[in-house]
């Protein structure tokens, strides 16, 4: 067995005889009659008390439950022991019903005057059902995405493991951060104190290109990298649903497109069926979805999704209000099979980032709406695998050009021709070029359609479909910002 921490120490570390004062002093206060800094010194000095006693009865729940403990590097990093809290938390509240209440008298002798204290807030006296001396009280809680009934002495356990993880002070920097929680979204001093602790997302996660910073997309959408993204969700749940190998460059080709909110907990005297209902993510994901295509057809490089989330919340303010990190709210999963995962992927060039978020921004317009299903083909073309995957690719690319251009039935090649050249072309060396590119394009589509897959050229059909595509990106982007033109004739290249 190694050896590890005395559990005192890990309770006790931040409450040494020094006290922390804020620097801004006393937030905003909504209730006239409450202190907040003197329920925050009652409390605190409550759970000291409280931290003392709690050695011996955690050691005897640890022989009958062994505890697993983790070495790395020799150092003990054995995880805030909350469940296990409690657990024995709970034996306090049962010690009556089992006939074992004397056993836990010096316990339970801590553990009321913290409850008396942590009640003693407006927003938890209200929702006390049951005598603060007498027994536990129960109650519901409410968050972005789940309703649970908790007693008092879950969010005492959830203090003191959220105080664990503080360098110093750390029992009153936990109960103000709970007090922080008990007042309304927009108090400024709140704020100052959560910093983003009462941020939650709802996010998609995506896997195949290299965010090293938060972008703002628009208000109310923005992209993260995975290590902003590792507080809300498991990385072993993330690793489930990415390619194989997507860890071995540390997750950077793991990223997010999220819409922040901030929430606060509610707290009911039940929990109901018909409690509050969350804001619908059904318009987010598409977008999210839409604004990735983008940048997939943008960098030429796939971008698939791993998983639509909704409620995500820090797993440190899980864990304030005495809960471990929950699994996420799926609302959807979504396959990788065919990418390893061991190629990095491309890193976000700001130019093509700038190009797609103006485009994005003007979703609405008409310009956008006509190219709503070629970017969604170009992207999926990207991203094709499978024995026929360098075909589908080509004839991906072949429906997008086909149907931005609008080509008539008959004589589609010379009108492709005609068309591309003329739209694209900067000078008759350049549009010359293009139709050279449109006819080798178009060479290696009739044979995938007349010849059928049992006519595989893979060097021919990988070199087609980059000149193609790279044709199709080229007129997505300015069909997006300037529009089809309305009489073509006006365009046309004639080959002389």
């Amino acid at each position: 067995m190694p050896v590890h921490r005395p559990i005192f120490r890990i309770l006790q570390k931040s409450f040494k005889a020094r006290h922390c004062q804020d620097d801004n002093g006393q937030g905003q206060m909504i209730w006239n009659s409450f202190d907040i800094e003197s329920w925050i010194d009652r409390v605190a000095e409550a759970l000291g008390s409280l931290a003392r006693e709690l050695p011996p009865y955690l050691e005897a729940y640890w022989q009958d439950y062994p505890r697993e403990y983790i070495i790395e590097n020799g150092r003990d990093e054995t995880p805030f022991p909350l469940g296990d809290l409690r657990m024995v938390f709970a034996k306090v509240r049962h010690s009556r019903i089992h006939l074992r209440e004397a056993s836990f008298a010096p316990l339970r002798s801590a553990l009321d005057p913290a409850r008396h204290a942590l009640l003693s807030h407006p927003m938890l006296e209200r929702v006390a059902v049951s005598g603060r001396l007498i027994r536990e009280n129960d109650f519901c809680r409410h968050v972005p995405g789940s309703d649970s009934t908790i007693w008092a002495s879950d969010l005492i356990a959830g203090l003191m493991a959220r105080a664990a993880d503080m360098p110093r002070d750390g029992f009153r920097v936990a109960v103000r951060e709970l007090g922080a929680f008990l007042t309304p979204v927009g108090d400024d001093e709140a704020a100052r104190v959560l910093g983003n602790l009462d941020e939650g997302f709802d996010m998609l996660l995506f896997y195949g290109l290299t965010v090293r910073e938060r972008i703002d997309v628009e208000d109310g959408m923005v992209i993260l990298p995975f290590a902003e993204v590792r507080p809300y969700v498991d990385q072993k749940w993330v690793g489930n649903l990415a390619p194989v190998g997507a860890g071995a460059h540390g997750w950077r080709s793991v990223g997010a497109v999220v819409r922040p909110f901030r929430w606060r907990p509610e707290f009911r005297v039940r929990c109901s069926v018909n409690g509050p209902v969350g804001h619908s993510p059904a318009l987010f994901f598409p977008e999210a979805r839409s604004f990735l295509d983008l940048l997939a057809v943008s960098h030429g490089t796939p971008i698939p999704s791993l998983a639509a989330i909704t409620d995500c919340i820090d797993s440190c303010a899980e864990r304030l209000f005495g809960f471990e990190a929950r699994g996420p709210g799926i609302y959807q999963k979504f396959s990788v099979d065919g990418f390893d995962g061991f190629t990095e992927s491309p890193v976000v060039k700001q130019a093509e980032f700038r190009k797609v978020r103006e485009a994005f921004a003007n979703r609405e317009s008409p310009r956008f709406q006509n190219m709503t299903p070629y970017i969604a083909r170009l992207a999926e073309a990207l991203g094709r695998n499978g024995r026929f995957a360098k075909h589908d690719r080509v004839m991906d690319v072949a429906i997008a050009l086909e149907g931005m251009y609008a080509l008539p039935r008959r004589g589609k090649l010379r009108k492709l021709e005609e068309r591309v050249s003329g739209f694209l072309g900067t000078n008759p060396d350049n549009r010359k070029k293009i139709v050279e590119s449109v006819r080798s394009f178009y060479d290696a589509r009739s044979d995938i359609v007349h010849s059928g897959p049992g006519k595989p050229s893979p060097f021919r059909d990988d070199a087609a479909f980059l000149r193609g595509f790279d044709l199709a990106r080229r007129s997505l982007f300015r069909f997006m910002k300037e529009g089809t033109p309305r009489n073509w004739s006006d365009v046309d290249f004639i080959d002389e």
